[in-house]
């Protein structure tokens, strides 16, 4: 099998979310009734349960005077992207990376009447919005005003098919990534690049370092039967692939969450927890690594947990839901 199956093909992705937008807003909103009435086909109690997770706002609320219809929001990305493409900018990393959070919200949003409007905020969400806000990521704790939606889901909702058994991988734990853009990163660094247990190593940016190591596939870190997954800005954007795979995810207890629900999974049961100074990693790992049968246990239970997310269908009713619930506590009314 080749090391590309492991990588999300941004060009379709792109090139299907543009042609969708071609498509008249009127035939999406046709089908909004019909779409929510499938909830009658799933475990209404389930559903309503990650509504409520995702949108914890249990009390109307006033939208502010920044809030935008779909319209727009579709014109606003339209403008960002003829600046983007017409002139250099600082913001050029920004906006095409925003682009993708446009299209993962105008999709839902196009559902509802035109007149909607909702505030929002795309990128690395770490504070709780002073208004409510459909977010990316949200801190855990003290989240209330964070309306979660899976948005930039190309780059953070990426599972994979590994086939490698764990018992047939190394005996050690893997980590690639930015060592820059978090404090615990750099201190996980500085201090366990030495441990001969761990082949652990700064991607980008280029720094004269010992722990500097450059890229390594997700192949390739996939012979590994451990992986690390720290949170960057927010959350650890490699928890989704390693929790498919047949390695185990080890982590601090997360502090970030995304419509992955990282606030519902357990340590030693989802993942190894370890703490927030990495100072038991080594001997949880070396744990594991003699107790097959419980890592085996924290992969299967890892794969349960993923198995919630693989149905189409669904996500897209929970997504209709979350937009739902926010406008009808805002007062603009979705029968």
């Amino acid at each position: 099998m080749g090391k590309s199956k492991y990588k999300n093909v941004k060009s379709f992705y792109y090139l299907r979310n543009t042609f969708l937008l071609l498509i008249p807003r009127i035939l999406y909103r046709l089908r909004l009734k019909s779409e929510l009435n499938k909830l009658n086909d799933y475990d209404k109690e389930y559903i309503e349960s990650r509504v409520n997770y995702y949108n914890k706002i249990n009390h109307n609320f006033n939208i502010s005077t920044s809030a935008i219809t779909n319209k727009e929001l579709r014109k606003r990305q339209i403008r960002n992207l003829v600046k983007h493409y017409t002139q250099s900018s600082k913001d050029e990393v920004i906006v095409r990376k925003h682009t993708t959070y446009f299209f993962d919200l105008y999709k839902f949003f196009s559902f509802f009447k035109s007149d909607k409007k909702l505030d929002f905020i795309f990128g690395d969400v770490t504070q709780r919005p002073n208004t409510p806000s459909v977010v990316k990521s949200r801190p855990i704790t003290n989240s209330d005003n964070s309306v979660i939606m899976k948005l930039n889901k190309i780059r953070h909702f990426h599972f994979i098919n590994d086939y490698r058994n764990f018992l047939d991988k190394k005996d050690e734990a893997v980590w690639r990534g930015n060592g820059t853009n978090s404090e615990l990163r750099q201190y996980f660094l500085k201090n366990y690049h030495h441990v001969p247990l761990f082949n652990i190593g700064q991607r980008s940016p280029i720094v004269d370092e010992p722990w500097f190591k450059g890229f390594m596939s997700i192949y390739d870190q996939l012979a590994y039967k451990f992986i690390f997954c720290i949170e960057g800005v927010d959350t650890a954007t490699s928890i989704k692939w390693v929790m498919s795979s047949n390695s185990v995810c080890v982590m601090p207890k997360p502090k970030y969450e995304t419509w992955f629900m990282e606030g519902k999974l357990k340590g030693g049961i989802h993942y190894i927890e370890v703490k927030d100074d990495f100072s038991d990693a080594e001997e949880k790992i070396k744990y594991y690594s003699k107790h097959t049968d419980e890592a085996l246990q924290i992969i299967n239970n890892a794969h349960d947990y993923i198995e919630q997310f693989n149905d189409s269908k669904q996500e897209r009713l929970i997504s209709l839901l979350v937009l739902n619930k926010y406008f009808s506590l805002s007062g603009q009314n979705d029968g």
